[in-house]
């Protein structure tokens, strides 16, 4: 037995080797005890009454997508882009919530003597008490977004409930304002501008393009007009090709007649009666080229090719009826001159020579004419390019006027809707005014303040009493020297 509670007195000395050896050193230094627990209590009745109560506003908002995210190109189309990432329009908007000049202006529009009225006592000696009321807003306001959802929770502790929850909705209402300052596009102006220069280039395209068709007699389309070229072109054409091969089969006839006649004799002896018929068959020939060149005179001049080949025709049969005639009064006794064979084939040859200048020539007016039309189409040509650049001048022109009209009508819509504070921020639930201070109670402080208090007190007596060494009881001397204990007196002082 003795040995035991010499290892229990080794394992744990006095005073915390027994229930009474702790009770008899915490009476033992029972002053100290209480002195520790009062100051440690003392401590924290001191903190709940010097603490400034902190009443806190809570509010909470939705960052959606709005037209703040639809991107519209400066130039081209008016092509639509969406760039919307809730993870970063959330941390944007807190970014923009807890900028010092929001939360100066909110300062500046409530006033420092009605948010923080303790800045302005003259003892403290502040040099800007408004820059020190921004920072107890800074460090009393919190924004939280909340995960999985594009919301933020926004709170603000005030000594002033009141004043919380009215700082706190007027700072949204601020974080709405800037929201639309930095997202809207404030360059109305700009596409006014704008619009009037597209509007101006548009009117002298117009213009440009009126002009051009009234110099150029452009009343009707030069599709049409090239259509019609081109189909009396080919009319033309087929007769060029027609005239062509009838002149080929006059030089074939007029080489056949060249033949023919250098195989018959040019004179041979003839009748009185024979030389009468040739000279009838001669002036119904004369008579038969008569209204032939009245009828070429109708299409021709007088000074053309055709026409001068059948007066040349019409002079030589003229000469042979003169010579006939001239010969006097003859019997039918028998003479010589012109071999009527030969005679018929001269005057064939004489016809389609005639026949065949005339032809010549009017293959030659139809080349004239088909030439002028080639030039007619070329020109038409080169003016349906410089037609076509001009539509497109307009047409472009007409495309950024229509383009900068529609921007110009978003950017009034814009305009109306930054007036009207319309945004993608939407408030879920405003600040009220809080019932209960943050944190915790003055209560509750003073309960741990006091259990703190105690627990100091008796650690603190039972490590004096054990830094001391000294025996409080006969019977832990008895123990320490292995002894029997006889008596023990007592000394009352």
């Amino acid at each position: 037995m003795d040995t035991e509670n010499s290892f229990m007195g080794e394992v744990l000395p006095y005073p915390f080797g027994s229930f009474r050896d702790i009770l008899t050193a915490l009476f033992k230094q029972k002053v100290k005890c209480l002195v520790i627990m009062l100051i440690v209590l003392g401590i924290a009745a001191a903190y709940v009454y010097n603490l400034i109560p902190l009443y806190e506003a809570k509010a909470s908002i939705i960052v959606k997508m709005g037209r703040e995210h639809i991107v519209h190109p400066e130039v081209g189309q008016a092509t639509q882009i969406v760039k919307f990432n809730e993870e970063a329009a959330v941390q944007s908007e807190i970014s923009i919530l807890s900028s010092r000049e929001l939360i100066r202006r909110v300062v500046k529009t409530l006033g420092v003597e009605k948010m923080y009225p303790e800045l302005l006592d003259p003892s403290l000696n502040l040099r800007d008490p408004l820059e020190v009321a921004v920072s107890n807003f800074s460090k009393d306001l919190t924004s939280t977004p909340i995960k999985g959802a594009n919301v933020i929770e926004i709170t603000y502790g005030n000594p002033r409930p009141k004043v919380a929850a009215e700082a706190l909705n007027l700072l949204i209402e601020f974080l709405k304002e800037k929201h639309l300052q930095i997202y809207s596009d404030p360059n109305t102006s700009f596409l006014s501008d704008q619009l009037k220069v597209y509007q101006n280039q548009l009117e002298a395209s117009e213009k440009e393009l009126q002009e051009f068709n009234r110099k150029h007699d452009l009343s009707s389309p030069i599709e049409d007009q090239q259509k019609r070229l081109l189909d009396q072109r080919t009319q033309l054409d087929t007769s060029y090709k027609l005239t062509k091969n009838q002149i080929q089969g006059l030089q074939s006839r007029i080489l056949s007649i060249e033949a023919q006649m250098k195989t018959i004799p040019k004179e041979m002896a003839l009748s009185r009666t024979e030389t009468e018929g040739t000279l009838a068959k001669a002036k119904a020939d004369l008579f038969e080229l008569r209204r032939k060149e009245q009828n070429l005179l109708t299409r021709y001049t007088p000074e053309s090719f055709p026409v001068k080949n059948l007066r040349n025709e019409i002079a030589l049969i003229e000469t042979f009826i003169n010579e006939e005639e001239n010969q006097g009064d003859r019997n039918n006794s028998v003479t010589s001159g012109k071999n009527p064979v030969y005679q018929k084939l001269e005057m064939d040859w004489f016809g389609a020579r005639s026949e065949l200048e005339t032809l010549e020539a009017s293959s030659q007016a139809i080349s004239l004419q088909i030439e002028d039309l080639d030039r007619k189409l070329q020109r038409l040509d080169e003016l349906n390019k410089e037609l076509m650049i001009l539509a497109r001048h307009k047409d472009a022109a007409g495309q950024n006027y229509n383009l900068y009209l529609h921007r110009v009508e978003e950017a009034k819509v814009s305009e109306k809707m930054d007036q009207l504070k319309m945004s993608n921020i939407s408030v879920i639930q405003h600040a009220e005014t809080p019932t209960g201070r943050a944190g915790r109670s003055p209560n509750l402080i003073l309960i741990l303040g006091a259990i703190l208090g105690i627990l100091a007190g008796i650690g603190t007596g039972l490590l004096l009493e054990f830094f001391e060494g000294a025996y409080t009881r006969p019977e832990q001397a008895a123990s320490d020297l292995n002894l029997p204990l006889l008596a023990s007196f007592s000394q009352k002082l």
